[in-house]
């Protein structure tokens, strides 16, 4: 009993002998591109999507040769419910054409 009230006491004082939870990481891809056509104005939103379940995450535009990436700037909103907005503008000062989907990397922190 003793043994086992110190090693519970040793686990309870010392975290980082616990087992810890792993970060989430993924990609996220927009549902489409300039709906109507293929070319996005300065200042516009080229693309968007709606996700659930990463709420508190870290996003980051990303390119893979043909996919996302600059120029777009990618902006981020979580309102105080589980869904996260996500947008891709074109942050030039031209029209751009944009063929695919944009894409981001997300990186959620393990929660405690």
């Amino acid at each position: 009993m003793i043994l086992m009230s110190l090693l519970l006491a040793a686990l309870t004082f010392n975290p980082a002998a616990a087992p810890h939870a792993a970060p989430t990481q993924g990609y996220i891809q927009s549902d489409s591109i300039s709906p109507d056509n293929t070319s996005c104005k300065p200042g516009v939103i080229c693309a968007s999507t709606t996700i659930g379940g990463l709420a508190g995450c870290f996003f980051n535009n990303f390119y893979n040769g043909s996919k996302g990436g600059t120029p777009l700037t990618i902006n981020v909103t979580q309102t105080g419910g589980s869904k996260v907005y996500v947008y891709w503008i074109n942050a030039t000062n031209k029209t751009i054409t944009i063929l695919g989907n944009a894409q981001a990397k997300y990186y959620c922190p393990p929660s405690s």
